[in-house]
């Protein structure tokens, strides 16, 4: 069985996709209605195959990220 077959992309190749879609998504100043279908289209000319649902929420995932407390001092900093 091929690493295709059973829906298979390494973190390498998943971090070269993302920044491809992250680039080529405000080089065409794509709007994001866009975005799924441009996603889906890269996977599969990237990979060969159609996008598994999970790769594609990945890439879609646009929520920023929250920064770590500046001073955490352990599991239960900042609770007192």
């Amino acid at each position: 069985m091929s690493k295709r077959s059973a829906n298979f992309i390494s973190a390498f190749e998943f971090d070269v996709i993302r920044e491809a879609f992250r680039r080529s998504v405000v080089e065409s100043c794509l709007p994001p209605q866009e975005w799924q279908r441009h996603a889906a289209d890269l996977v599969r000319s990237f990979i060969g195959i159609e996008a598994p649902a999970e790769v594609l929420a990945a890439l879609l995932d646009v929520r920023t990220k929250k920064s770590p407390p500046a001073e955490a001092d352990g599991p239960n900093a900042g609770l007192e």
